[in-house]
């Protein structure tokens, strides 16, 4: 008698957890920080330029100075940032940016010219700062294969602040904030985007001096806020997944050039 109440309750209790479950599949929702998908244009598949190798323009006699004129980056062929490691598909018109390195061997200069449907200052301290608007470059000398950060690679974060004021900025260098005296930078916005000149110490980065034909790695990154909100946006030219913060391996190639046409020194 026992036995069979216990069979008789065993498949009441059965019965009863099975009325519980769902046949229903269950449907992912994505993360609240994924943005919606982008438009991309024809010509753009974002998939990232294997094998191109970035120029870093040498010269000791004509050297960039970081005025807000850019002059001295006209004519100069760079690489542009159109691998779009979240945010949709590329769109140039929502954002794009091309980069161009130029060195007189003691010193790097950066050059960015970022197209943003919604170009905005940057609330955050720069250790923080990839949540919005703002700009990194990777560089390094060691060129053999590894993944962990050697002593001579590092990430620079620059960080507009002001509209107005072109020198209101910060910079970090391997997400430390830096205030170093011959580093300097100046933002410079429009209304489809914004502009970057900087000078970058070579000591200031564990970096010997550089000399024509010297080959290097680097990486070029732009963070994109929109709509008053944090990041929408990540986009790179070489690496197709955010690890650059933390994989030197995905980074590109790019070597040491005479600057040319004008008087370039070899």
């Amino acid at each position: 008698m026992k036995l069979r109440l216990s069979v008789i309750g065993g498949g009441l209790c059965a019965l009863l957890l099975s009325s519980c479950l769902t046949i229903t599949e269950k449907q992912i929702i994505p993360p609240p920080w994924r943005p919606a998908p982008v438009e991309g244009v024809e010509g753009f598949d974002g998939k990232p330029p294997i094998g191109q190798i970035a120029p870093v323009y040498f010269s000791t006699t004509e050297v960039p100075q970081i005025d807000g004129n850019f002059s001295e980056w006209e004519g100069l062929v760079g690489v542009y940032t159109r691998v779009m490691v979240y945010g949709g598909l590329v769109n140039p018109k929502n954002t794009d940016g091309h980069f161009v390195v130029r060195t007189d061997g003691k010193n790097l200069y950066l050059f960015a010219d970022i197209t943003d449907d919604d170009p905005t200052v940057n609330p955050f301290p720069a250790p923080q700062a990839w949540r919005g608007d703002s700009i990194e470059f990777f560089f390094g000398t060691d060129t053999s294969p590894h993944k962990f950060y050697s002593g001579t690679d590092k990430r620079m974060r620059f960080v507009p602040k002001s509209k107005s004021n072109p020198r209101q900025y910060e910079v970090s260098i391997n997400d430390q904030t830096v205030n170093i005296p011959d580093l300097q930078a100046v933002f410079v916005y429009g209304e489809s985007g914004y502009r970057l000149e900087a000078k970058i110490p070579l000591n200031a980065l564990n970096n010997k001096s550089l000399k024509v034909g010297k080959k290097v790695r680097m990486e070029f990154q732009i963070n994109d806020a929109d709509d008053g909100k944090e990041r929408s946006r990540l986009v790179h030219w070489m690496s197709q997944e955010d690890k650059s913060y933390m994989d030197a391996s995905t980074w590109g190639d790019g070597k040491v050039i005479a600057l040319p046409n004008k008087g370039g020194d070899k």
